[in-house]
């Protein structure tokens, strides 16, 4: 099978620290991808959808993001193949999960749907502040110099 030469995904945004950081591979732009996923549920939760809504589909809503105002698809925008979709997904679901407080280090860990349950418990200013906390303790970490 050959690899695509298309990158994983494309935020367009040029001050990005993680899509401009020259070691960038496929996964370091697949975690934009979570933060972008992350900035635009903080919007999403101002409109009232729920946060399972939010943290599920992620993959789906990016695709999404390729289609223009006229309904045109825009072959120059990237976006995480459908293979990727479900590791999407539940990182994004542990990302959120560590905002809450939960200290768990796999996304396979038993306790974050718990955690997610009560967090969706959260008023609208609670998902919001929730979501911002989750992308900035993200940033932090995707953002570290990588140690060989």
């Amino acid at each position: 099978m050959t690899r695509s030469t298309t990158p994983a995904w494309d935020c367009h945004d040029w001050s990005c620290p993680i899509c401009t950081a020259p070691e960038r591979d496929d996964m370091t732009l697949l975690r934009c991808a979570i933060l972008t996923l992350l900035e635009h549920g903080r919007w999403m939760a101002q409109d009232k959808i729920s946060l399972p809504d939010i943290l599920s589909a992620g993959g789906h809503y990016l695709s999404r993001l390729r289609i223009g105002p006229l309904g045109q698809i825009d072959d120059d925008t990237p976006v995480p193949a459908i293979e990727q979709w479900a590791w999407l997904e539940a990182e994004l679901r542990l990302v959120v999960a560590r905002a809450a407080g939960l200290d768990a280090v796999s996304t396979l860990d038993p306790r974050i749907d718990g955690v997610l349950a009560s967090a969706a418990r959260l008023d609208e200013r609670g998902q919001v502040d929730l979501l911002d906390l989750a992308a900035d303790q993200f940033t932090e970490i995707c953002t570290q110099p990588r140690t060989p």
